[in-house]
């Protein structure tokens, strides 16, 4: 039986699972079901050989035995071309290492080529269970380790798991439980344990969900086995991020207190305990506030918003070497699905705030920059002369709105 990953079923999953018990799903239905591991292995070559360029192994972690090596030496053992796959890979790791798990974060660091499978299931889960304040991650597990390296744990986001060799079992027990068994949090026996906890597996075509709220381990005999999740980051509430916000806008109204450690006042409370007034700072930072327009908060929040948005959910852009456009550049968008975002300014309606992969810029409405951004979002192949005066050009360049 086949489980298709439409809207009638996202409905049902926002309702019954998303952060409130596991599910496992058999053959699912889903574009993300095409990134198997000839993709993985791919992004993994990728990332990799950007490693070793930069002679830093960030985003890649190395366990043997359950230890977890130093990063230098992370960058001996990488993936290379020669595997040809990631069984190849293996081949040559289980050699050296009876018991080996590599970890790799952010393999769309460094291609988009696989993005649109994966924006069409983040977009359809958003559209239920709302935008991630936070960021969703990509990450990949692979080799023949029996446990988890780091034990039992819990993370701060929701994980959707999904095989692409082998077969992957996790073990769950709920977070009241383990509060009520603390020994069990980052635990690699527990064998007591076992009876209270809940079993999800899958194998290549599956997909397993769990909650934030779930302590889980991988378990395995020993078998190779590769898996590459989505985990949902929810730790980051919009009180958070809604203040975050508003320390930016104080900043940006350069009230000359704002970053003073020490606050001046004229007098210490009186004999009584009675506080006598608010320091001058504070009268300032308020005035301040006050002068501002209901139009400009909103603008503010919207600039902030869009950039946010922008990134679709992911943790951050998509770091490309870019070289500058000139009037004779024909350029197009790479992934129609990936549109560059605007919105008219509350304040000014002939100005246009515009956002891709989270850059940022302000345009007129009258401007040729906006009418190319309208042709790029419809797909169009744009001579960047037909549009752009080499003055725009020069603001074009230097925004960083970049796409091709």
């Amino acid at each position: 039986m086949t489980t298709d990953l439409n809207s009638k079923f996202w409905s049902n999953f926002s309702k019954k699972y998303w952060e409130k018990k596991p599910l496992a799903l058999k053959n699912i239905k889903s574009p993300v079901v095409a990134i198997g591991e000839a993709e993985i292995f791919e992004l993994l070559i990728l990332f990799s050989n950007k490693c070793r360029k930069m002679d830093d192994p960030a985003g890649f972690k190395f366990y043997i035995d359950g230890e977890q090596i130093s990063k230098m030496d992370v960058l001996q053992i990488l993936p290379i071309s020669n595997d040809k796959n990631l069984l190849g890979y293996h081949q040559r790791m289980n050699k050296m290492f009876s018991d080996y798990c590599l970890v790799c974060d952010e393999l769309l660091q460094v291609s988009t080529k696989y993005k649109d499978h994966i924006l069409e299931f983040t977009n359809s889960l958003y559209q239920h269970v709302g935008f991630p304040n936070q960021f969703t991650e990509i990450g990949l597990y692979l080799g023949n380790y029996k446990k988890t390296p780091f034990g039992v744990h819990v993370d701060s986001c929701g994980v959707f798991s999904f095989p692409i060799v082998g077969q992957k079992k996790f073990r769950l027990w709920t977070t009241e439980f383990v509060n009520k068994n603390p020994k069990l949090d980052r635990a690699f026996e527990y064998s007591k344990y076992k009876k209270n906890s809940e079993i999800v597996s899958a194998r290549v075509g599956d997909m397993t969900y769990w909650p934030s709220t779930s302590y889980h381990i991988a378990e395995s005999d020993g078998q190779f086995s590769a898996t590459w999740s989505l985990g949902v980051w929810i730790d980051k509430s919009f009180q958070k991020t809604f203040s975050e916000n508003f320390e930016e806008l104080l900043g940006q109204e350069s009230i000359s207190t704002i970053n003073k450690p020490m606050t001046e006042l004229k007098k210490m409370p009186l004999a009584s305990g009675e506080v006598l007034d608010l320091p001058e700072s504070y009268s300032r930072s308020i005035q301040a506030l006050k002068n501002l327009t209901s139009t400009e908060l909103q603008d503010h929040f919207l600039k902030c918003w869009m950039k946010h948005l922008s990134l679709e959910g992911f943790k951050k852009k998509i770091q490309t070497d870019f070289e500058k456009l000139t009037l004779k550049s024909k350029i197009k968008l790479p992934n129609l699905k990936t549109k560059i975002i605007w919105k008219n300014s509350f304040a000014n309606k002939n100005v246009i705030y515009v956002a891709y992969q989270g850059n940022f810029l302000e345009i007129s409405k009258t401007s040729g920059l906006f009418n190319l951004i309208l042709d790029l979002n419809k797909g169009v192949i744009c001579q960047i002369s037909h549009y752009l005066k080499p003055a725009e050009l020069n603001i074009f360049n230097k925004s960083q709105l970049r796409f091709f």
